[in-house]
């Protein structure tokens, strides 16, 4: 238990950081290179996810494979053996990638992309340097996924923050000092790239036996098969999470993409906040049930679900309730405070539901059951392609947004109960009951109640500290409201009365 909390709170700093950096020079990217360019930033990111449909499932293999070999010394001594055999794919990859952007750029730009001001050659070569920063940066995840299979988490989170910074505000001195061009952004987040799958890389190869590591063909003929489900959900979710972007990117002009991008970067400070849960517990469970150790499951399931859903639902009430006011807090664009506002409330609730899955999701993937979220995602797909085709034409970037929040609401909906048919079948009851709603509802009452007490918020240091207070209370109300984290608060202030009484 100690190495799981201590791989919670390494993710958590991780996460807190690179959310931090993600955010903290956006208002800088938009005065510098405008929003029209800064629509070909979201389109990099949208990439940048879709090129996750390439890893066919060896990211996943790689850790639940070293989570199950790391508890084995006798097969813990293959682990060298299983990641130079996916390695041998990974590299590849990243060079398709690489060669599919640069053969596609002519057409994205002239036939897909609406730029207003920039010109085709300018979003052409754009493209192509986009192709080469998403490419460096790919192979990461993969030796990432291999160190979290590990529970070394904390050097995970050392390596992506650390770079998170370099990329984030270093691009900023380029812009100002080299070049102020999409060009030169896109060139130095491909430099970074590069340098951080090199680090990651060294860090896994140190942490796994490799003296005589080599390719082996039997390490693929074992993983195909879970492999094969999670190329096909990783697809299928990409496509899901993707299709609201792609249909905007066509159907409406790169300045509407950018304004999207901006919502999409708020919003996505709730999957900072589910990553490390995930990540921390999916090798956990995965370990129990390779030990057939369900108790521990249902205590650590419905533990991780109570504090994860604190954390979002508090969340989520301050940044769908005070949307406006955040965004116009953080860029001091009243304009795109106004544009962003009801797409960013419908994003982060959509994603709140997104996020309360993930470890119903990481228990499925701990038993090795991919069927379901394949089949929920195929579905979810067919109706999603016509449903974001017409609701883009008919609202606009929130039409983009009410889709995403309409897929995770029937994932909730419908998934869970078909997931509790199978594994923890007694638990579903509780898991609503006593893990999510009394947070939601608790963290909802208190960002209304503040809404209506401070519906204003200035941007100055005032407006700032009346947030942090909005935040404070509706984290707090969430707290007291749901049983294990209103256990650990009063015993952590018990431990305080009692130091501070010796004293």
């Amino acid at each position: 238990m100690t190495l799981l909390r201590t791989n919670i709170l390494a993710n958590y700093a991780g996460q807190a950081w690179m959310a931090l950096m993600a955010v903290a020079f956006v208002p800088a990217y938009l005065r510098i290179l405008g929003i029209e360019a800064f629509g070909l930033v979201g389109l990099m990111l949208s990439i940048q996810a879709m090129s996750l449909a390439l890893d066919l499932g060896m990211g996943g293999v790689m850790n639940r494979e070293l989570a199950r070999r790391s508890v084995d010394p006798s097969t813990f001594g293959t682990a060298g053996h299983l990641v130079r055999t996916l390695e041998w794919l990974v590299w590849p990859i990243a060079a398709f990638i690489v060669v599919a952007l640069w053969l596609s750029s002519g057409w994205l730009a002239t036939h897909w992309l609406h730029a207003e001001h920039l010109s085709s050659a300018q979003t052409r070569r754009a493209i192509v340097l986009i192709g080469v920063a998403v490419a460096m940066q790919w192979p990461s995840s993969f030796y990432t996924n291999g160190l979290s299979g590990l529970e070394r988490q904390t050097t995970a989170n050392l390596i992506n923050a650390g770079f998170a910074t370099l990329r984030s505000a270093g691009v900023v001195v380029v812009l100002q000092y080299v070049s102020n061009t999409i060009e030169a952004f896109m060139a130095w987040f491909a430099a970074v790239g590069a340098l951080q799958s090199a680090v990651s890389a060294t860090a896994l190869w140190r942490a796994v036996p490799n003296g005589r590591a080599s390719f082996k063909a039997a390490e693929l003929a074992k993983a195909w098969r879970f492999a094969g489900g999670l190329a096909l959900i990783t697809a299928l979710s990409i496509g899901l999470m993707q299709l609201d972007r792609v249909a905007l990117s066509a159907l409406r002009p790169l300045s509407d993409v950018g304004y999207f991008t901006v919502a999409l970067t708020v919003a996505a400070g709730l999957g900072r906040i589910v990553q490390p849960m995930f990540n921390a517990f999916y090798p956990r469970f995965t370990r129990l049930v390779a030990m057939d150790d369900e108790a521990t499951i249902i205590e650590l399931y419905h533990a991780g679900s109570q504090y994860l859903a604190v954390a979002v639902a508090s969340t989520t009430a301050v940044l769908t309730i005070y949307s406006q006011q955040v965004v116009y807090l953080w860029t001091g664009d009243m304009q795109t405070a106004a544009v962003v506002a009801l797409p960013l409330s419908l994003l982060v609730v959509g994603s709140a539901f997104n996020g309360l899955m993930n470890l119903p999701y990481a228990l499925q993937l701990a038993h090795g059951w991919t069927r379901l979220t394949v089949g929920l995602n195929l579905v979810s797909l067919i109706l999603g392609i016509p449903f974001s085709i017409l609701a883009i034409n008919y609202a606009g970037i929130a039409g983009a947004a009410w889709l995403w929040l309409a897929l995770n609401l029937v994932y909730c909906l419908v998934g869970l109960p078909l997931m509790h048919r199978r594994i923890l079948k007694s638990q579903l009851a509780r898991w609503w009951s006593a893990d999510i709603l009394p947070p939601t509802l608790a963290a909802t009452a208190a960002a209304l109640i503040a809404h209506a007490a401070a519906p204003k918020i200035e941007r100055n240091i005032l407006g700032v500290a009346v947030l942090i207070l909005v935040s404070a209370i509706t984290l707090a109300a969430a707290t007291m409201a749901t049983p294990l984290p209103r256990t650990r608060a009063f015993g952590m202030l018990g431990q305080l009365k009692r130091r501070s009484g010796k004293n």
